[in-house]
C-alpha cells in the first residue's frame, strides 16, 4: 500500500474516532403520575445542542460530553417541560427525571404568549394551552397574542394575512416579507400572481399545531427571504391517546381526530390528525361556506439511539378546502361562485449526531409544497346589442367578426339577450427546498463556541392556466396569460453563523452571534438573470444573575443588527401584460342589431429595470429583562428601515394610429344588409365589401390620431422607517386568590415619505383636449400614495404617510390547580391612534377651482391642497422634461388653451379633511375565557369576546365626527365560542 495513502487512513481515522474528555450522560425519563417510562423524549443540552431520545423502556444516553455545567432540558408531547442543571465531571454523570403530565394540575399555565428565555434575540412562544384557552382557528389570528395584540373573531371565511411589527395600508410589503414555516416546510408566495403579499395560511390545521415560535427580531442567518420576522410551527409530535376535539362558535364549527402512535420495539413513531372545518358569515344563509379538510402523517423514527443517534422524520399534509354558493338558495338568480382551496405538503428530515472532534451534527431536510386553487364564477349576462369581445395577444388592426363564422377570430360579436357566463382562474404554485447544514460545538474553558454552515436551494413555479372561460362563445375581453409558460424562480443560499458565549463568573455570562448570507437568485427567461444579495447579522447578549434570594433575581441585556433581502414574487418578475385597445372603427348597426367594431391593440409588456434591486430591511433590536421577586418585565425596542421597495409605474410611448369615422362609411353606396367590412392588420385602412357582388370593394378614409401606449416597469420606491417598543410584565401570582395580573403592550410608529419620480395621466389617455384632440401631455410627479404593487403608481396630493399607535392589555388569569381550572379576563385598550397623510409638495388653495397658492405647510387643516407635477412633457418631444409650475403660470397669461389643458394634470385633495391629522379617542373592549378539565380525560372551554358588547363613540380629529364602536371594526363584534376536548 501507498505510504502516503497509509498516512492520510490513519489521520482520518483518529479524527473520526478520537474525541476530547469523553464523558456520558445518561439517565431515564418516566411519568410522574404513573412511574411508567416515557418513550422518544428528548433530552436537550443548551449550551452545546447535544441531544438523545428515550427508548422504549425511558432510558437515554448523549455520548462524549465535555466535562462542565449544562442546562438539560427534558420535553415530550403531552407532558410539561423541565429543566435541570447537571454537573458533568470526569466520570460522566447521571440524571433520572419524572416528568408532569401537562395540565391545568400545575402551579403555572400560560395562556399568552411568553418571551422566550433562552434567546439572544426577541422571541415568542405559544403553547398547546394557550392555543387551547383561545380556541385559535387560524395561524394568523395568533398575532393576537402578541403584545399589544387586538383581538380577532376566528373564522375562515377571511384569508388574512400574518404581519409582524406593522400595520395595515403600509408600503414595503409587510406581509410578504414575513416568513412561516411549518416543521420546516417554508410556506411561500413568491410563485402567486396578481399579489405581492403573505402567504395564505387558511390551510394550516389550528387544532394540530403544539407550539408556535414568533421571532420578530433578528433571526439566524439560516432564514433567508424575509424582511420582517418568521414564525416557526411544530405540529403535534409523540405518543398520545386519542384526542377529540370539537369546537363551535357563531359562524365556525370545527371537528379533529388526532393520535400518536408508538408503533413499538424500533419501529418508530406515527402521529395522525384529521380536521374538518366549515365557516360562513351570515348564520341566516349558512350555505355559502368556507370548508377545510385537513389530514396529517408524521413519522420518526431513531436509529442507532445509543452510538451516533440518527434522526428520520417525514412529514405529509394535505387539505381539501374551499367554497361553493351554488347550494344557496338566497343567491341571485342561478349566480354562484365557487372555490377550490387544495394544498399538500410533504418533507424528509434526517438528523446526524456524530459529535466528533471536528462536527457535531448534520441536518438535511428536503421539502415542499404544492396548491391547487382554481376559483370559479356563474353569472347572468345580457346584451341588447352586440359587443366587441377582444382576445387579440398581437399587436395590429383587428375587426369583429361573428363567432359562427370564426371561432378563433381575434375580435368576436358578443350575443345578445341573456346567457351565463362560467369563467374560471387556475394557480397551481409550487415551491422545492432543499437545505444542508452542520453544526459544530467546541468548549474552551471558560469559552463555548458553536459554528453553525449551511447551504440551501429553493425553487418556485407556478404550473396553473391562469383565467380562462368554458365557452369562448360568451368570453368577454381577455387575453389568456398562462403561468405554467412561466419559467421557475431558483435561489441558492450559503450561509455561515458563529455563536461564542462565555462564563464572565458564577453569576454573568455572554453571549455573541454573528453570520452571514449570501442569496443567488437565478431567473431564467428574464433579463434580471442571476443576482446576489449580502445579509450580515449578528446578536449579543449579557446575563446577570443575583440569586433567588435577592429582590432582583436576574436582569438580561441583548442587542442586534441585521440585514435581510425579500425575493421579488412572480407579479413582479413575470407581471401579465395589459392591453391598449383604441377603437378604430365603428359600423352603423344592420338588422339584427349588430355593429362591427375594429380596434388597435398594444400589448403592454412590463419594462426591464436595470436598476431595480431586491427588497432588504436593515433591522435593530435592543431589549432588557428584569426578573424580581414581585414581577417580570421585559422591554423590546426595535427598528426597521426598509430599503428598494417595490412599486409599479408606467411609461408613456407616444403612438400615432388610424381611425376611421362612421361618416366615412355612409358615402360607401353599399346597402347596409350586403356590407362585408375588412382592416388591414399592419396600415389600419378598412374596406367594405359588398356581398351581392353588384359595387366593388370600397376603401374608407381615416384619420390619424395621436396618443400613448404604455408599459409597466417596477422601480424602487424610497426607504420607510418603522420603530417601536414592546412590553411585557408579569407580576408574581397572588397565591392566596391563585390569580396573577399580567400588563403587556406596544408603541409603534410608521414613517414613509417617497420622492420617486414617475409619470401618469390622472385624466385618462381618452380626454380631449381644448382644441379637441386627445391628451398629449404626461405629467412627472415625485411620490406616489400606492401601498401596493397591484396597481401602478398614481398621482396624488399625498405622497406619504404617518402614523402611530399605543395599545395597553391587561389580563388577570385566576387559575385554581386543585379543581383544573383557569379563568382569563383580558382588557384591550388602544390609547393612542394616530395617522396622517402628507404631501411634501402640495399648496393650499382656497376653493376648488383654483391653480395658485401658497406652500402647503403641514399644519393647516380642512384646506383644499393641490399637487403640481414636477415636469411635464410633451407627445411631440417625450424626452424633454418641462418644468410645470413655471409654465403653467405663464400660460395662465399667455395661452388660455395651454392653461386649460396643463391644468388638468393637477390632482387636489378630494375633501378640506384629507389630509388633517386623525387621532382616535381611547377605547376598550373587554374578553373573557375559561378552561376546566373535567378528571384526566375531559376538557371544556369557553371565551367571550367583547362580552360587554361596548357601543362607545370614537371620536376622530381628522373629521371631527363620532362613530360607535358597534361594527366599525375597531373591537370586535360580540363574539362567544365552546369547545371541547376528549383524551380516549
Amino acid at each position: 500500500m501507498n505510504p502516503i495513502y497509509k498516512i492520510i487512513t490513519s489521520i482520518l481515522f483518529c479524527v473520526l474516532t478520537i474525541n476530547t474528555m469523553a464523558q456520558d450522560l445518561t439517565g431515564h425519563v418516566t411519568s410522574k403520575a404513573d412511574d411508567k417510562p416515557i418513550a422518544y423524549a428528548t433530552v436537550t443540552l443548551k449550551e452545546n445542542r447535544l441531544y438523545a431520545f428515550t427508548d422504549e423502556k425511558g432510558n437515554y444516553a448523549i455520548k462524549n460530553v465535555p466535562k462542565g455545567k449544562y442546562t438539560v432540558v427534558f420535553s415530550c408531547m403531552g407532558y410539561a417541560s423541565q429543566t435541570v442543571v447537571v454537573m458533568v465531571n470526569a466520570g460522566g454523570a447521571t440524571q433520572n427525571v419524572r416528568l408532569a403530565e401537562d395540565n391545568l394540575q400545575l402551579d403555572e399555565v400560560q395562556v399568552v404568549a411568553h418571551r422566550k428565555k433562552d434567546e439572544i434575540t426577541t422571541s415568542y412562544t405559544i403553547d398547546r394551552k394557550t392555543l387551547d384557552n383561545q380556541q385559535i382557528m387560524t395561524l394568523s389570528d395568533i398575532a393576537q397574542l402578541l403584545p399589544g395584540g387586538k383581538s380577532v373573531n376566528p373564522s375562515l371565511m377571511n384569508d388574512s394575512k400574518l404581519t409582524l411589527r406593522s400595520g395595515t395600508l403600509e408600503r414595503g410589503n409587510a406581509s410578504f416579507g414575513t416568513a412561516v414555516e411549518v416543521d420546516g416546510i417554508r410556506l411561500s408566495n413568491n410563485a402567486a400572481m396578481g399579489e405581492t403579499a403573505g402567504v395564505s395560511t387558511r390551510s394550516v390545521s389550528a387544532s394540530n399545531i403544539e407550539s408556535v415560535e414568533v421571532v420578530p427580531g433578528i433571526a439566524s442567518v439560516e432564514y433567508g427571504d424575509l424582511t420582517n420576522g418568521v414564525v416557526k410551527v411544530k405540529t403535534r409530535r409523540g405518543s398520545s391517546p386519542f384526542i377529540v376535539e370539537g369546537s363551535i362558535n357563531q359562524h365556525t364549527r370545527q371537528i379533529a381526530l388526532h393520535k400518536g402512535v408508538d408503533l413499538g420495539g424500533n419501529a418508530g413513531l406515527l402521529n395522525f390528525s384529521i380536521e374538518h372545518a366549515r365557516s360562513f358569515l351570515d348564520a341566516a344563509s349558512p350555505y355559502t361556506a368556507y370548508q377545510r379538510n385537513v389530514l396529517s402523517l408524521r413519522y420518526m423514527n431513531v436509529f442507532m439511539k445509543k452510538s451516533l443517534p440518527l434522526t428520520l422524520e417525514v412529514g405529509l399534509n394535505g387539505s381539501i378546502g374551499g367554497y361553493n354558493s351554488k347550494a344557496d338558495p338566497d343567491r341571485s338568480l342561478d349566480d354562484y361562485n365557487k372555490v377550490k382551496d387544495n394544498n399538500v405538503g410533504g418533507n424528509i428530515h434526517l438528523g446526524w449526531l456524530l459529535n466528533k472532534r471536528w462536527i457535531t451534527n448534520v441536518d438535511l431536510t428536503a421539502a415542499f409544497t404544492y396548491a391547487d386553487r382554481l376559483s370559479e364564477s356563474y353569472t347572468n349576462e345580457s346584451s341588447n346589442a352586440t359587443q366587441p369581445y377582444i382576445h387579440t395577444l398581437t399587436e395590429g388592426y383587428n375587426i369583429a367578426e361573428d363567432y359562427d363564422r370564426n371561432p378563433s377570430a381575434n375580435i368576436i360579436l358578443g350575443p345578445t339577450g341573456y346567457w351565463y357566463l362560467r369563467g374560471f382562474n387556475d394557480s397551481k404554485p409550487l415551491n422545492y427546498s432543499l437545505k444542508m447544514k452542520a453544526n459544530w460545538s467546541k468548549a474552551f474553558g471558560k469559552f463555548r463556541n458553536r459554528l453553525l454552515v449551511g447551504g440551501e436551494w429553493t425553487s418556485s413555479k407556478n404550473r396553473g392556466r391562469g383565467t380562462y372561460y368554458a365557452d369562448m362563445r360568451y368570453a368577454p375581453s381577455w387575453r389568456e396569460y398562462r403561468y405554467d409558460a412561466l419559467p421557475s424562480l431558483n435561489n441558492i443560499a450559503i450561509y455561515a453563523e458563529d455563536k461564542l458565549s462565555m462564563d464572565v463568573n458564577e453569576r454573568q455570562n455572554a453571549e455573541l452571534t454573528a453570520g452571514i448570507r449570501e442569496d443567488i437568485t437565478s431567473i431564467p427567461g428574464s433579463e434580471y438573470g442571476s443576482v446576489g444579495s449580502f445579509s450580515p447579522r449578528m446578536n449579543a447578549r449579557y446575563v446577570f444573575r443575583f440569586g433567588q434570594n435577592s429582590w432582583l433575581n436576574s436582569m438580561t441585556l441583548h442587542a442586534g443588527w441585521g440585514r435581510s433581502v425579500k425575493l421579488p414574487s412572480f407579479q413582479v418578475l413575470y407581471p401579465s401584460p395589459s392591453y391598449r385597445d383604441m377603437l378604430a372603427f365603428a359600423s352603423t348597426s344592420d338588422a339584427d342589431n349588430r355593429s362591427y367594431y375594429a380596434f388597435y391593440t398594444y400589448p403592454s409588456m412590463a419594462r426591464y429595470n436595470a436598476n431595480l434591486k431586491w427588497q432588504r430591511a436593515d433591522q435593530w433590536d435592543l431589549g432588557v429583562e428584569w426578573r424580581t421577586k414581585i414581577v417580570d418585565v421585559s422591554l423590546s425596542f426595535f427598528r426597521s428601515k426598509v430599503s428598494n421597495p417595490y412599486m409599479a409605474t408606467d411609461v408613456y410611448t407616444p403612438f400615432t394610429y388610424k381611425y376611421t369615422s362612421p361618416a366615412m362609411l355612409q358615402r360607401s353606396g353599399i346597402a347596409v344588409a350586403d356590407r362585408r367590412f375588412s382592416i388591414d392588420p399592419q396600415t389600419g385602412i378598412v374596406t367594405v365589401s359588398d356581398a351581392s357582388g353588384v359595387k366593388s370593394p370600397v376603401t374608407l378614409g381615416y384619420e390619424e390620431r395621436n396618443t400613448y401606449v404604455t408599459n409597466t416597469r417596477y422601480v424602487n420606491a424610497d426607504a420607510l422607517q418603522r420603530y417601536g417598543l414592546e412590553w411585557i410584565v408579569d407580576f408574581k401570582q397572588i397565591k392566596t386568590l391563585r390569580t396573577q395580573v399580567r400588563l403587556d403592550g406596544k408603541y409603534y410608529h410608521y414613517k414613509a415619505q417617497d420622492e420617486t419620480l414617475f409619470a401618469d395621466v390622472p385624466v385618462g389617455l381618452n380626454t380631449r383636449q381644448s382644441d379637441g384632440r386627445l391628451y398629449q401631455y404626461v405629467g412627472y410627479y415625485r411620490g406616489g400614495a400606492a401601498t401596493t404593487t397591484n396597481y401602478t403608481a398614481n398621482a396624488s396630493a399625498s405622497n406619504g404617510s404617518v402614523s402611530g399607535q399605543v395599545d395597553l392589555n391587561a389580563t388577570i388569569t385566576t387559575h385554581i390547580p386543585k379543581i383544573r381550572l383557569i379563568v382569563a379576563l383580558r382588557l384591550e385598550s388602544s390609547l393612542y391612534a394616530f395617522s396622517r397623510a402628507t404631501s411634501s409638495r402640495g399648496y393650499v388653495v382656497s376653493s376648488g377651482n383654483e391653480y395658485f397658492g401658497v406652500p402647503y405647510d403641514g399644519k393647516t387643516e380642512n384646506q383644499t391642497v393641490i399637487v403640481y407635477p414636477e415636469y411635464y412633457s410633451t407627445w411631440d418631444a417625450p424626452d424633454v422634461l418641462i418644468p410645470f409650475a413655471e409654465k403653467l403660470r405663464w400660460a395662465e397669461t399667455n395661452d388660455r388653451g395651454l392653461f386649460n389643458d396643463l391644468a388638468q394634470l393637477v390632482v387636489r385633495t378630494n375633501y378640506p379633511y384629507t389630509l388633517n391629522p386623525n387621532r382616535l379617542s381611547a377605547y376598550w373592549s373587554a374578553n373573557l375565557s375559561v378552561t376546566k378539565e373535567i378528571g384526566r380525560h375531559v376538557s371544556v372551554s369557553f371565551y367571550a369576546n367583547n362580552f360587554f358588547n361596548t357601543l362607545s363613540q370614537v371620536h376622530s380629529t381628522q373629521t371631527g365626527l363620532e362613530t360607535s364602536l358597534f361594527g366599525s371594526g375597531y373591537v370586535p363584534s360580540f363574539y362567544y365560542g365552546l369547545s371541547l376536548r376528549l383524551k380516549i
